[in-house]
């Protein structure tokens, strides 16, 4: 613990205190049951377990009221817990020098060298029809610096 702080430690569990009464909020109020907070607040907590990388609807949900309803801090109690937890696999590393890439998609360039399909594969013929060019196996070779912006 760490106690470098005027008052020492008894400074540091007062202020335990007083974030766990913030925390709870209104007494006259029925507190927030995990399995409220896991039903009405389906999203938050799945958007904290996909952030957190840890897939457990009670922790997550229990990060969410710690956190007070804030997502950020949510998603930083569990990554924060997932540390903690010990490894249960390791993977090995892949040889990918025989791989083919289908799709490329880079956040580096604003305009690859080739094409880069950011869209699901469905919508690509209809881009592509759109565009006038032919059908989805020549996508590359004729679209590449011939895009239009939509107007």
């Amino acid at each position: 613990m760490y106690v470098a702080v005027k008052g020492g430690e008894a400074a540091i569990a007062n202020a335990h205190r007083l974030l766990a009464d913030r925390r709870r909020g209104d007494r006259s109020l029925p507190a927030l049951g995990i399995d409220q907070i896991v039903a009405q607040l389906a999203l938050a907590v799945d958007r904290v377990m996909a952030e957190a990388s840890l897939y457990d609807r009670t922790l997550a949900a229990l990060a969410v009221r710690q956190a007070r309803g804030d997502m950020i801090e949510a998603i930083f109690l569990l990554r924060a817990y997932r540390t903690t937890l010990p490894r249960f696999g390791y993977s090995r590393p892949l040889d990918t020098s025989a791989m083919k890439i289908e799709r490329r998609i880079s956040a580096t360039y604003k305009d690859l060298p080739a094409a880069s399909f950011s869209a699901p594969l469905s919508i690509i013929p209809t881009v592509c029809s759109i565009q006038t060019c032919s059908p989805i196996r020549r996508w590359t070779s004729r679209c590449s610096g011939r895009r239009k912006r939509a107007a």
